[in-house]
């Protein structure tokens, strides 16, 4: 039965026999770890907001473990870097322009 799985996408095996399955669940596989290693301060920021309790205190223990593991080994430096350009953009005023003028959203 597991060799006939009906996809709506036919997706031929590559030239080292691979099926076209294992090829997808490979690259969504890779795609999740790169998302959690360079996203891993969202998801403390995420576990942060959950409803207390016994399983949200391991998940954000957890989630806060990634974040700071990522931070030591500079996987985050493209988000800071971006938040710090964001940071700046939303700085910037027109001459004469207070901030307290700005901020009138």
């Amino acid at each position: 039965m597991a060799d006939q799985f009906d996809s709506p996408v036919d997706v031929a095996a590559d030239a080292q026999g691979v099926p076209g399955l294992t090829q997808m669940v490979t690259a969504v596989g890779l795609a999740l770890f790169t998302v959690a290693m360079l996203n891993a301060h969202a998801l403390a920021a995420w576990a942060d907001g959950l409803e207390p309790g016994a399983r949200t205190a391991a998940i954000a223990t957890v989630a806060h473990g990634l974040a700071d593991r990522t931070a030591e080994r500079g996987f985050d430096a493209p988000r800071r870097a971006l938040k710090s350009s964001w940071d700046q953009a939303k700085a910037l005023r027109w001459r004469g322009q207070t901030a307290a003028d700005a901020d009138q959203r």
